[in-house]
């Protein structure tokens, strides 16, 4: 709730928003479930380094031949412009593993233009009030080839920061979405959660290789969805955590 009221704050200016924070404190989660709240449809855009601004924006591409016409080229919208179009809430996920040329790309409809200039098509298509660009990004020490992104880039959206989930509400999240579950059974598998993020990430005692490592909400979900698919009963649950 403490993240939601940060988000809903910054709302307040017609600014795009930055989340961020630790993989698997909800970033995604947060906003995909304030868009279903107010109505909105939400279309999720993940960056990487592969990412090229015609995959956001559109480009020519070959379409079949007919009978009456050979191969020819048609002007396909990429996934940004489509949701432009419909006025739709973009998030953009792992921003800071986007190249220059898709932040520089990104430019027009962040500030005070919202406006999307194509010159294939020597139009410019005007940002809905109804549109609204969120990002989220997990910081630089995460690693993952994440780079600081310019201060001029950030300087367009309003940053929050999403705290990490207390155990507490990792408790209340697992007992409200696996209702099939006893009490007794999340405790364990949430404490031994505990037990090898401290391990690994707080005493370093394993784990070197391939570090820094999380060990979240996400991974919870892991063990509850093999449990429910395999049903898996409390007793073999806790032999099996055991071992």
């Amino acid at each position: 709730s403490l993240n939601i009221f940060r988000v809903l704050r910054a709302m307040q200016l017609r600014k795009p928003i930055l989340l961020e924070g630790s993989p698997g404190v909800g970033k995604t989660s947060l906003i995909s479930a304030l868009a279903s709240a107010a109505g909105h449809k939400l279309v999720r855009i993940n960056l990487s380094e592969q990412t090229d601004i015609s995959d956001l924006m559109g480009s020519d591409l070959p379409v079949p031949s007919t009978e009456t016409k050979g191969p020819s080229f048609e002007w396909r919208d990429g996934v940004l412009l489509t949701a432009i179009k419909e006025g739709s809430w973009v998030l953009l996920d792992e921003l800071n593993l986007a190249p220059q040329a898709v932040l520089e790309g990104l430019n027009s409809c962040l500030d005070h233009r919202a406006s999307v200039y194509i010159p294939e098509l020597a139009k410019v298509f005007e940002c809905p009030p109804t549109f609204r660009v969120f990002a989220a990004q997990n910081p630089l020490n995460e690693g993952g080839g994440r780079k600081g992104l310019p201060k001029s880039f950030l300087n367009r959206f309003s940053k929050v920061f999403v705290e990490a989930l207390s155990d507490l509400d990792m408790r209340s999240i697992v007992a409200s979405r696996y209702k099939s579950v006893s009490r007794e059974q999340i405790d364990r598998v949430i404490d031994f959660n505990n037990e090898i993020h401290s391990a690994v990430v707080d005493q370093r005692k394993f784990g070197f290789d391939g570090s820094p490592w999380e060990f979240n909400l996400r991974d919870v979900f892991r063990w509850f969805e093999m449990l429910e698919y395999h049903n898996v009963s409390d007793d073999t649950c806790a032999r099996d955590l055991y071992y």
